[in-house]
């Protein structure tokens, strides 16, 4: 919401509710449900990708039409939050 802003702005804290547009509430829900499944390597359990499996299953379960888009949109969220969990 604030990065769409002209001119752009930083939000007043991190911990802020964002409000979705209605085009990404399937994606965030999907998400949601699954981004505690997780593909982990190694014997240190290093976290690599969300389940695929898991999201197929939620979305299915949505009656998701194009789950291609949202099984993209679905990895660069978790990839997104696992990269901020790394700092």
């Amino acid at each position: 919401m604030y990065g769409q802003r002209q001119p752009p702005q930083e939000p007043p804290c991190h911990q802020c509710r964002v409000e979705l547009s209605p085009e990404n509430d399937i994606d965030a829900q999907v998400y949601m449900m699954t981004r505690r499944q997780v593909v982990t390597v190694g014997m240190s359990g290093q976290i690599v990708d969300i389940s695929i499996p898991a999201v197929k299953i939620v979305m299915d379960l949505y009656g998701v039409a194009n789950q291609a888009e949202c099984l993209n949109r679905v990895r660069k969220l978790f990839h997104h939050f696992l990269e901020k969990s790394d700092d």
